[in-house]
């Protein structure tokens, strides 16, 4: 296993930053230039990258819930189980090219309102500082406790701020500080990427407004956001849509956004959530967040060899790893860093997982072809492939939750487009219940994909063994999908084997008579995902003491399928028949699926 773990200086986690000597710890002596030199923090629903400049300071604000698009009655094409059996005889009479027409004619989802993930834009931050040159800058972000720092001094003034996302109080709170009084001075600004109304409001900058972002689709969420300072003395002043603070001792900035995602009341939340937190200290909100945050990441340590380079900033660091330098303590680093990042980014009260870039939008994926939504043709999964390996089960429950509800709009569609009983869905998802075949089949005409995504379901118990989970959650859902592909199955009467198809192996071509195509019957990708769904049904059906008869007939199933087939020079085939790969070394290898986590 390549994954390592962390060196966590226990006594300390609730000290806030603590030293360059500490082995949990990414540190800077610059601010950041770029999106991806920034830091990241994160509850779970709201995020923020943090850039660490003096003078000018940038907060890029993320919510998971910030999404355009909406729900489709007809995202599918009416197809069913009669259609198909036509579509399948073309691919057992080999008129394989045919048969990719018709499934992209007549198969191919029409996504009109798919949308996407959204980031908000940017919160602002102008200092005005007494007289003295700039020294000692330092900017960093402690795994140890979740939180961003940034220290440096001007002249005898030594300043610091503190960044921390808050799952029990479930705001970002930011704290601007110095050791002389009235040594704060600033302007708070927003450069929003969402149209908006920007109003100050009893020392609250408050944005309000509808995501409007037609690139992927019509639709959008409505928002609110509410950004309270809180200064100790100096004086706070509304100017227009900016606030200006001058000649504090100290400043907390509380930030929330809600959308109208599941959430009507959604204004009502964020002004309430803002002004409790209003009335709590930043010493409390601090120490509740840590506590909170410790509990999942101090579980795991590991120690690859004394830290003798903890001295060294993290990007120099980094790019002496590339030049070929060996730094285990880095590799254990760089693991805890993942585990961070699963803790900020997917909590047990999560309302959505983790999307295709992560929780964290630099408005790039959202921007191209294929959105920032959810891709279960791998990215979904490998988001969460460490979350049990990192002992952090409760980071899966938004997994899960979307799963159980994706299922719902999944049995329609297996039942509109197959003719079949239980759930399926496609490689592409999003919030509103996609679960169709894509707009090309070139990645879209993947079924298995909810097979892929519900192996997840079966990990979760074999780390956890909780047999709760495993009746209430798991097995209903693996029940489902295991329905699916059992009723959508056909026997090839060339050979007598059971086969899925056609399906593709996702985002890849191969090459027949000339042609390059996708769809086939029973990629292999697809034979090892049905093995494996139907083999945790039938341990978790012994192990609940339930539907013996329907695991009978899985176990019946799998004696049917046809063995993993190799290529003349002993690979394992991407494709059932050997076709040629139209794409060698493609950067999706769907035919080594059992050995992925």
């Amino acid at each position: 296993m390549n994954c390592l773990l962390i060196l966590i200086i226990a006594l300390m986690t609730s000290q806030g930053v603590i030293g360059m000597e500490q082995a949990n710890l990414l540190w800077y002596e610059q601010p950041a230039n770029k999106w991806m030199e920034s830091l990241p923090i994160g509850n779970g629903r709201l995020g923020a990258m943090t850039f660490g400049g003096i003078q000018d300071e940038t907060i890029a604000l993320n919510e998971s819930g910030m999404w355009s698009g909406e729900f489709d009655e007809n995202q599918q094409k009416v197809f069913g189980r009669k259609k198909l059996d036509e579509l399948r005889k073309l691919f057992f009479e080999g008129r394989i090219f045919e048969g990719n027409q018709m499934a992209g004619h007549d198969l191919a989802g029409t996504p009109h309102s798919f949308g996407t993930h959204l980031p908000i834009g940017e919160l602002k931050m102008h200092f005005t500082y007494p007289e003295g040159n700039i020294t000692d800058y330092r900017r960093a972000l402690d795994l140890d406790n979740a939180i961003s720092e940034v220290t440096f001094k001007v002249g005898t003034v030594n300043y610091k701020r503190e960044y921390l996302a808050t799952n029990p109080d479930d705001v970002l709170v930011l704290r601007l500080s110095a050791d002389a009084k009235k040594a704060v001075t600033m302007n708070l600004s927003l450069d929003l990427l969402r149209e908006s109304d920007i109003t100050v409001e009893n020392n609250q900058l408050i944005f309000t407004g509808k995501v409007d972002f037609p690139l992927h689709g019509k639709g959008g969420v409505s928002f609110q956001g509410r950004i309270a300072v809180v200064a100790e003395n100096g004086s706070v002043e509304a100017d227009k849509q900016e606030v200006k603070i001058s000649n504090a001792d100290a400043v907390t900035l509380l930030i929330d956004v809600r959308t109208d995602y599941k959430n009507p009341d959604y204004k009502e939340l964020c002004m309430k959530t803002v002004n409790d937190v209003s009335r709590k200290s930043y010493k409390i909100l601090k120490q509740s967040h840590i506590e909170d945050y410790s509990r999942l990441f101090n579980r795991v340590k590991l120690n690859l060899g004394q830290d003798t380079n903890g001295t060294i900033p993290t990007d120099v660091r980094w790019k002496q790893v590339l030049e070929g330098k060996v730094d285990t303590s880095f590799d254990a680093l760089y693991f805890q860093y993942g585990r961070y990042l699963t803790i900020a980014s997917s909590r047990e009260n999560s309302p959505l997982p983790i999307a295709l870039q992560g929780f964290f939008n630099d408005n790039l994926a959202c921007n191209m072809g294929w959105t920032n939504d959810y891709h279960l043709d791998m990215n979904t999964q490998q988001n969460y492939w460490a979350s049990n390996v990192g002992n952090l089960a409760e980071c899966n429950v938004p997994l899960f939750n979307y799963i159980k509800d994706l299922s719902v709009h999944g049995a329609k569609t297996a039942e509109v487009v197959y003719g079949c009983k239980g759930w399926t869905a496609h490689t592409t998802a999003n919030i509103w219940g996609y679960s169709a075949v894509s707009e090309s089949i070139i990645w879209g005409l993947f079924p298995t994909a909810s097979s892929w995504i519900a192996t997840h379901l079966w990990t979760q118990y074999e780390y956890t063994q909780d047999k709760k989970y495993l009746a209430e959650v798991a097995y209903p859902l693996l029940k489902g999908n295991a329905e699916f592909l059992l009723d959508y199955m056909v026997v090839n009467p060339n050979n007598s084997y059971l086969m899925t198809g056609p399906s593709i192996s996702p985002e890849n071509w191969f090459k027949l008579d000339g042609q390059e195509m996708v769809a086939s019957m029973m990629p292999t990708c697809d034979l090892q995902l049905v093995r494996e769904i139907f083999t945790s049904c039938i341990q978790a059906s012994d192990i609940l003491g339930v539907d013996k008869t329907f695991a009978e007939n899985l176990e019946a199933a799998l004696t049917k399928l046809p063995p993993i087939q190799l290529r003349a020079n002993g690979a394992i085939r991407e494709w059932f028949e050997d076709y040629e790969e139209a794409h060698p070394n493609h950067r999706h290898t769907s035919h080594l699926l059992a050995l992925y986590p």
